[in-house]
């Protein structure tokens, strides 16, 4: 009977780490889904493109020069990204978990000012129907003015919500949090809403510029509460390129259509 119990106490405890356990999601932008998004078709004056960029983690960027006119364009255009991991039993937003987002960026402008041509809208959708926030280019959940009150690279890194990428301060690449320059900035009021399951993701032109338009390249959704890093961006990037043969041709199918 001791036995019995004891090895009852020892289940107990191990699916309790693995029911408990925190999650962390990244995704790259190039994984957007070409038949639901508008890539590289002008849309209210700006135009999502991929760019070689020096500091990009693989090679590239996306963003989209254009008019900076965010007041009318609404959030257009956009990119669908379906998330590449389903979020666990016990870890959504109605489990009562708060996730992070986290965008890996490059913003040239931070050099000159520190709140112009820096945001892109965020959205998020269980079923890329009904969407949070529900109308496009709702200010409600973005990434924005990492250097609010005109801190410019690298000064705009507090090591809270805006971190250094490996670059350091060689370019003006980092990764900000969805809350912005925090208690500096009134950015975001909500956080990301994920489900239990499947996620996507909708990424939407808010600033631009011809030249100096912000870039990103990886976003990354915690609900640890910790930080991203480059390294632990590869990690996972590379982990999820090890895919079953299915993803393999599902995936290969994909780039051929672009």
């Amino acid at each position: 009977m001791k036995f019995a119990i004891f090895v009852l106490a020892v289940f107990t405890m191990f699916s309790s780490c693995f029911v408990l356990a925190d999650q962390v999601i990244y995704v790259e932008v190039s994984d957007f889904i070409p038949e639901m998004s508008q890539f590289n078709m002008d849309v209210k004056g700006n135009k999502w493109i991929e760019s070689k960029d020096e500091g990009a983690i693989k090679g590239t960027a996306f963003g989209a020069p254009g008019d900076n006119n965010f007041n009318a364009d609404g959030g257009e255009p956009y990119l669908v990204i379906k998330l590449p991991v389903a979020v666990k039993a016990g870890e959504s937003t109605a489990d009562g978990k708060k996730w992070d987002a986290w965008a890996r960026l490059y913003e040239p402008e931070m050099l000159v000012t520190g709140n112009n041509y820096n945001s892109f809208f965020l959205r998020t959708s269980a079923d890329a129907k009904n969407w949070t926030p529900q109308k496009r280019g709702d200010t409600s959940l973005l990434w924005n003015d990492a250097g609010f009150g005109n801190l410019l690279f690298p000064a705009c890194v507090d090591g809270n919500d805006v971190l250094f990428t490996d670059l350091k301060e060689k370019l003006p690449w980092f990764w900000e949090r969805h809350s912005g320059g925090g208690k500096r900035s009134p950015d975001s009021t909500i956080d990301p809403v994920l489900a239990v399951g499947v996620n996507y993701i909708e990424l939407g032109i808010r600033e631009s510029d011809p030249v100096k338009f912000p870039r990103i390249d990886v976003v990354c959704f915690r609900n640890d509460k910790g930080k991203p890093s480059d390294t632990e961006a590869l990690r996972n990037l590379n982990l999820m390129a090890i895919q079953p043969v299915g993803n393999l041709i599902d995936t290969w199918s994909r780039i051929k259509s672009r």
